[in-house]
């Protein structure tokens, strides 16, 4: 077809001008979506829960199909527990944009607000069709299976999702659950000290190690001071005398730093050494004189120490257990 040079340079001009418009619509959206996701997750990240939500229903109203402004309005309406209204954002993200496995993962945990377990497995499922390696969808499938009682599923899932991060706290106290379900003590003491040696603290860490000493494995205990109970690992010293282990260090000073905040109250430290009362002495001694060396807000007067030449015994779940070589912590009123 033949074009006049007049016609050639209209022509020309034409699609210079529909480019530089197109490139403009696509430097808006790119703009758009950059700043959405900064701003959703700064807001999720400093747990801002009230501004994120209002400021994203203001970005829906604008920009109703933004996949991006659903999915992180959904969020934020997850965290007022409204899954039915989180549902309904977020089922829209995951329609606008089909490919992003986030946001079947996150209509997954919607359906699990709303008690639809069929539906929350699906979209999980989904994901991972999508993303093979989507560690949290791995991780929660593996919950389902573990509810489900499909132990070997469940392991499987939880396997994979530890492949891609050691670390996953899910599902590693989960991969001992499983273990403790299928009778595979040996393995679950291991999975137990795995989750425990990075995760030392908290409920769920009270937990394991409860789970733990339950198999007759005391490498870490809990222990009541006043209104808070931590889990310690064991106190150890050098063999056959009362040297405190560099390995103890961590354990004994998270009981001092707790300790001495509080105002009132009298640290009490039992040792239990079977038939030897003079080493079981002097192991309280040597962590009393560490305690008020370690931390100048303890005094001699705040400690009170006792010792035991038989073994130390604790109840769980109504199964009685000795620990011949044992430190107990505990808070007594003055």
């Amino acid at each position: 077809m033949y074009f006049s040079p007049f016609k050639k340079h209209c022509l020309i001009f034409t699609l210079l001008s529909l480019v530089v418009v197109l490139n403009g619509c696509v430097v808006k959206d790119i703009s758009r979506t950059v700043e959405h996701t900064v701003k959703g997750d700064y807001y999720l990240k400093s747990e801002k829960f009230d501004q994120g939500r209002e400021s994203f229903r203001a970005e829906v109203e604008e920009n109703p199909y933004s996949s991006l402004a659903n999915y992180y309005y959904g969020r934020f309406l997850l965290y007022d527990k409204d899954y039915k209204q989180a549902l309904k954002y977020l089922q829209k993200a995951r329609d606008l944009e089909p490919g992003n496995a986030d946001y079947h993962f996150w209509t997954g945990i919607a359906y699990a607000g709303l008690k639809d377990s069929k539906q929350e497995e699906q979209n999980y499922r989904q994901a991972l069709k999508i993303n093979p390696k989507h560690l949290q969808s791995l991780v929660y499938v593996g919950h389902s299976q573990l509810e489900k009682k499909k132990y070997q599923e469940a392991l499987t899932y939880y396997n994979r999702a530890l492949n891609i991060w050691s670390g996953s706290p899910s599902a590693l106290y989960n991969r001992a659950l499983v273990m403790k379900r299928l009778g595979r003590t040996p393995e679950e003491k291991l999975a137990w000290h795995e989750y425990l040696s990075l995760y030392p603290s908290g409920a769920m860490a009270r937990r394991a190690t409860a789970n733990l000493n339950y198999l007759g494995d005391f490498a870490y205990r809990n222990h009541k001071l006043g209104p808070r109970t931590i889990t310690l690992e064991k106190i150890y010293f050098e063999p056959f005398n009362a040297t405190l282990s560099e390995a103890s260090v961590e354990s004994l000073n998270l009981v001092g730093g707790v300790f001495e905040k509080m105002k009132k109250g009298k640290l009490q430290i039992v040792t239990y050494q079977k038939n030897n009362k003079a080493l079981a002495q002097k192991r309280a001694g040597a962590i009393k004189e560490y305690l008020i060396e370690e931390f100048s807000g303890l005094s001699a007067k705040r400690i009170g120490i006792s010792w035991f030449a038989e073994p130390e015994t604790i109840t769980i779940r109504k199964k009685k257990l000795k620990i011949e070589e044992s430190v107990s912590f505990f808070i007594t009123q003055k």
